[in-house]
């Protein structure tokens, strides 16, 4: 098949989305079909030069580290240029499904959708304005946060829905239900995420270290996990949290540590590259993923592949992908009491720990492997196409 992929990021280290987007890309390139991304580039990101994969880079080109999304004016010249850039290629190329990522790229895929009559496919991965009826205001108290894009951003979510496409992918049951809620019409296909990657061995692990991944926006909820670390540290003075990631809540959550003096015991690393984040992961004790809003939680399969255990918020579907006990730790999300005893029973029992890694590498290899998620995907192409 020829398949047209939409989407902003292209790219294995700036976010779950442009991750899975990254990843499909090599599945279907692996399988024969012929690929071709339109992109925006981001400076000093190594691309993908394979077989099959072709690479479009349209305006504006972007700095980005994994803190803020593309912005309101980034997102229309995105969607202009990748819709002129678009009609060329499919008629040149007689491609056979457009698929993209949400918000400006799913825009362009609905209007490249109109013009040339080939079948368009978007992939939503969260929907924010099921998150509880302040996100958005919350959303807009964080730094840097664009008036304009706190205004028009519920209404694209809503308008996503309804844009012309054939169905919408989605990556969990959760994020189904929320589409539902937010009045999607359309056929909805639940494909979970994978990952692809390598288990680090040699390694010692570090039993009183934990870590976080993820952009740093409030509903990350990790104050939790800070006044976890605090609760901690009065039994394991050695405790330590390392939180990788960037984003428009950094300095609120500096503050919060600094308040606490746990400075010596919370590390924020920023963003960092693929090998050092999985370095960081493989010689942790565990994850932890407080989050109180998500759609599906990529991180968690990063631990899954260093045999590590997460510790995640009692919501969907986080609470669904960790098993309690088994595979890491559910918990209520706004009890750092609890999030200390569990970080605690970590640190106290490491032969648990290594049983719940295995057992999540386990549920990675199962319920989440690639081979699952490409056979999926090629189906539902065939259907639209």
């Amino acid at each position: 098949m020829k398949i047209l992929l939409l989407t902003q990021f292209f790219s294995d280290t700036r976010g779950g989305g442009e991750y899975v987007f990254s990843l499909l890309a090599k599945k279907l390139a692996e399988h024969e079909n012929e690929v071709w991304v339109i992109t925006n580039k981001i400076v000093k990101e190594q691309y993908i030069t394979e077989k099959n994969i072709h690479i479009i880079f349209v305006k504006p080109t972007l700095q980005y580290a994994g803190g803020m999304p593309a912005g309101f004016s980034e997102n229309i010249r995105y969607a202009i240029n990748a819709i002129r850039a678009g009609r060329k290629l499919a008629k040149e190329n007689g491609i056979d499904i457009i698929h993209s990522n949400n918000f400006a790229p799913a825009l362009a895929g609905s209007l490249l959708s109109s013009i040339t009559s080939i079948p368009h496919i978007t992939t939503i991965h969260d929907v924010f304005s099921a998150c509880g009826k302040n996100h958005w205001k919350q959303w807009g108290a964080q730094a840097s946060i664009s008036k304009i894009g706190i205004m028009l951003a519920p209404l694209f979510e809503k308008l996503s829905v309804k844009l012309r496409m054939k169905c919408i992918h989605t990556v969990s049951e959760a994020s189904r239900d929320d589409l539902v809620k937010l009045g999607a019409k359309k056929p909805i296909h639940v494909i979970h995420n994978s990952i692809s990657g390598n288990t680090v061995s040699g390694n010692a692990t570090q039993n009183q270290q934990f870590v976080s991944v993820g952009r740093l926006v409030f509903y990350k909820n990790l104050e939790i996990v800070i006044d976890a670390i605090g609760i901690i540290k009065k039994k394991h003075p050695k405790v330590r949290l390392i939180i990788v990631g960037d984003g428009p809540y950094r300095e609120k959550l500096v503050e919060h540590v600094s308040k606490l003096g746990l400075e010596s015991s919370v590390i924020f690393a920023g963003y960092v590259n693929t090998k050092e984040k999985t370095q960081i992961i493989s010689e942790s004790a565990a994850m932890v993923f407080p989050s109180t809003c998500e759609g599906f939680g990529l991180v968690i399969l990063e631990a899954f592949l260093q045999k590590k255990p997460v510790l995640v918020s009692d919501i969907k579907p986080t609470s669904e992908i960790v098993d309690d006990e088994k595979t890491g730790y559910v918990i209520e999300p706004q009890d750092a009491a609890l999030w200390a005893e569990k970080m605690s029973a970590c640190i106290e029992n490491p032969q648990k720990i290594s049983e719940m890694g295995n057992n999540g590498y386990d549920t990675l290899e199962s319920r989440y492997n690639q081979d699952i998620m490409y056979e999926k995907i090629i189906k539902m192409y065939k259907q639209y196409k």
